[in-house]
């Protein structure tokens, strides 16, 4: 579950970028440094002396997932440890979280087409949350999302920006949820349209119709531990309802598992799978789907190594960067997640608390540009994330003397000869040197990293 300091974080990701919007945006394509050699795994994979060594086995990567589990700092989530009984307080608490973080402030926020949220907009916005129909004591009921849907602050299709020409960063906005994933339901809105849920990672408000309700946490419970499961190793994979490939079911995210009924066989090229479906009456129901063979697909989690750790995350080049993943994109926090959930990793959605996961190479209390540089000489290539204040990135390591990230960005302040200070907006996950907003007022990415983070063992 959230906290406050959960939402300060989140707000300060969202201080960084909409303080930018007062500034002038220049878009490119033009990456500084970047060759298109690059932007090839295997030039990364050949640089490294065993790049299929195993860095953390199974048992090891389930050891630190339970032990992240545990930590209430981190803000994951057990979804079926969680009670069954809430009272109206507790449940009333966390809408109380979500208001005092997310709800209205003094700044002027904007809607759709500029329009101003007014107390008439907040009015309506906190009598659909249906605070009035919770009991003393509530069951909660346990499920799963069954299409690819975002999860929101509020129960509203609504946005919340600071600048009614700029629509990046919907405040409302937490995240996108894959099908397949399992969900605990507190509560439902006062028009039906929306249900309050916990996933593994965020808590908010998604679509009813996006949802299946299973008669008892059991069901859910014995779906997730099938041990035979198929791994989503592409990106936006389609699976589809009939083995013909012509009724698509849904597309999937990177990291997504599903129950395998039937592996290929001979010359068959498609697996057939088990997914949750919700029934017209909103329950839960399982039925087949099916898979192309290839290499977006492989029956369990891939090993933990750094040449497997280079396919995945190149396999997301170039997809649009997104706050929250909202239409489709992708931001930098959760292009961190879906490479290593490819792994069985278990990693925190905000990229200040994803640079607590596995063990700290550095964190810096001072800008000491040559101890950073020392320090990455040494760093794994690839199994490496390095964190700066709103941003989190994947070391790639080091060519002619710079030092390489891939990660999904926005944009970088930089200032002309004339000392103007623009955007250099770049929109997508790509690869950039350390060296990246050096002539900005902030300085490059490597004069602002705070944490250099090994996802492994020392």
């Amino acid at each position: 579950m959230r906290s406050k300091k959960l939402i300060i974080s989140i707000f300060s990701i969202l201080f960084l970028y909409t303080n930018l919007f007062n500034l002038n945006l220049f878009a490119s394509n033009l990456i500084p440094n970047v060759s298109k050699e690059m932007e090839d795994p295997l030039f990364w994979i050949k640089k490294l002396k065993s790049p299929d060594l195993i860095l953390l086995t199974e048992n090891q990567i389930q050891k630190m997932n339970q032990e992240n589990l545990k930590r209430q700092d981190l803000y994951l989530c057990d979804v079926l440890s969680l009670k069954n009984e809430w009272t109206k307080e507790e449940i009333l608490s966390l809408f109380e979280e979500d208001l005092k973080g997310f709800g209205k402030t003094e700044e002027v926020r904007y809607g759709r087409n500029g329009k101003i949220l007014n107390g008439l907009f907040w009015e309506k916005l906190i009598n659909n949350m249906n605070r009035d129909l919770l009991r003393d004591k509530n069951q909660i009921s346990f499920g799963f999302i069954t299409a690819r849907t975002d999860i929101r602050v509020f129960p509203t299709y609504e946005i919340s920006v600071s600048n009614p020409d700029l629509y990046d960063f919907d405040r409302f906005q937490h995240s996108s949820i894959s099908p397949g994933s399992p969900i605990a339901i507190y509560h439902f809105s006062r028009d039906h349209q929306w249900a309050y849920v916990q996933t593994g990672f965020i808590r908010g408000w998604v679509r009813g119709k996006d949802i299946a309700i299973a008669k008892s946490k059991d069901y859910v419970k014995n779906y997730v531990e099938e041990k035979n499961r198929l791994l989503i190793t592409g990106d936006n994979i389609e699976v589809f309802e009939d083995p013909s490939f012509k009724r698509k079911a849904f597309e999937v995210n990177m990291g997504s598992l599903f129950p395998i009924i039937k592996a290929p066989e001979g010359s068959d090229s498609k697996y057939i799978i088990k997914i949750p479906f919700n029934k017209p009456d909103g329950g839960l129901g399982f039925k087949k789907a099916y898979v192309i063979a290839n290499k977006n697909v492989h029956q369990g989690f891939l090993p933990y190594t750094q040449e497997n750790i280079a396919l995945q995350a190149f396999k997301l080049l170039n997809k649009k960067y997104s706050w929250g993943d909202k239409g489709g994109g992708i931001d930098c926090s959760r292009f961190i997640m879906d490479v290593f959930s490819s792994f069985g990793i278990v990693m925190p959605r905000n990229s200040r608390f994803q640079a607590q996961v596995g063990k700290p190479i550095s964190e810096f209390d001072t800008d000491n540009i040559e101890k950073k540089r020392m320090i990455l000489e040494s760093a794994p290539p690839l199994a490496t994330i390095l964190r700066l204040p709103g941003h989190i990135m994947l070391y790639l390591g080091k060519d002619n003397e710079k030092y390489y990230v891939i990660h999904s960005i926005w944009g970088v302040q930089r200032t002309d000869k004339s000392g103007s200070t623009f955007i250099y907006k770049i929109g997508k996950v790509t690869i950039t040197d350390l060296s990246l907003g050096g002539s900005g007022p902030d300085g490059s990415l490597l004069h602002r990293i705070t944490d250099i983070r090994l996802i492994g063992e020392i």
